[in-house]
């Protein structure tokens, strides 16, 4: 599973805000679960289950990470391809140009990462009056 998976359509934004779709991907969290799982949890009905599930997985939200079969029937566990789901910055703005930076910070070493990060945002905080910007956002992922 990835840390983050990037939304690059307001197609894929609408699929995951949907709300019974939100619901399966936040009770599927990190333990696979088969479609009956979502239906008992989620007091939805199978086929209505069975119906999300295969639209998140056509549009690579969910994958199926293993398989059981029981009494003839393929069970199949799923789980979301990312822990988190963030919208690319660019659908909402075509202006915008897009770098990139993933990188993992031990807890341990975070309030010193913290620490330069303000340095660095002072800095660079002053005003050159240049037309051309960057914005830089951080996500805590747990």
């Amino acid at each position: 599973m990835k840390e983050v998976h990037i939304l690059n359509s307001l197609e894929e934004i609408n699929i995951v805000s949907d709300p019974t779709r939100l619901k399966i991907i936040m009770t599927l969290g990190t333990t696979p679960k088969t479609a009956q799982d979502l239906s008992d949890v989620l007091g939805v009905s199978r086929s209505k289950i069975h119906y999300h599930l295969k639209i998140l997985e056509q549009n690579g939200i969910i994958e199926v990470v293993d398989t059981e079969l029981i009494n003839g029937i393929t069970q199949k566990y799923f789980l979301p391809v990312a822990k988190a789901f963030i919208p690319n910055s660019e659908i909402f703005n075509k202006n915008l140009e897009e770098k990139l930076f993933t990188f993992k910070i031990p807890s341990k070493n975070y309030d010193s990462f913290e620490k330069e990060l303000n340095g660095l945002i002072k800095k660079y905080s002053e005003s050159d009056d240049d037309n051309e910007s960057y914005q830089v956002q951080i996500y805590k992922l747990s």
